[in-house]
């Protein structure tokens, strides 16, 4: 009886050790995940930031009007100031789609909206072409897709 009695108070001992493990594990996984959350919407919200920035300097300075212009005279090629606002823009949008591939599929579908239209506008096309080739391959596909899915569309309402 004695040793029923010492087994028993032994296994309570391990069980309760147990239960103490397997409940900080889990507090640290579910402060981990809130972690992950808390730090998801910092970067989104830090592009955020960032892209009213460059649209904002976008629509103040005149000299980077064609940059959205859906007509552009290639006589007069695009300026070193355009080129590099440009790859400020494609930067953006690599970082973009680098938080939206782990954070929202709806958030990457709505990406490539973007950058379909974006990209399929003269001088964001001309300035993407020409540096493409420097840009992560996968991103590369991912803006490739986007600006032939958005040439489609365009196709479809004219």
């Amino acid at each position: 009886m004695e040793g029923l009695n010492s087994l028993v108070e032994g296994s309570w001992f391990n069980a309760i050790q147990t239960a103490g493990i397997l409940g900080g594990l889990c507090f640290t996984a579910l402060h981990f995940r809130q972690d992950i959350k808390t730090r998801q919407v910092s970067n989104l919200m830090a592009m955020s930031e960032r892209h009213e920035r460059l649209w904002l300097k976008a629509h103040e300075k005149p000299e980077l009007s064609r940059i959205l212009a859906e007509e552009v005279d290639f006589s007069k090629p695009p300026t070193i100031y355009e080129r590099e606002f440009l790859n400020l823009i494609i930067i953006h949008f690599q970082n973009g789609w680098r938080v939206a591939k782990t954070t929202d599929v709806e958030e990457l579908k709505s990406l490539a909206t973007d950058a379909g239209n974006f990209f399929s506008l003269p001088l964001p096309h001309a300035v993407w072409e020409k540096t493409k080739k420097y840009r992560n391959r996968r991103f590369v596909r991912f803006v490739e897709r986007a600006m032939s899915g958005f040439q489609i569309i365009s196709k479809l309402n004219q």
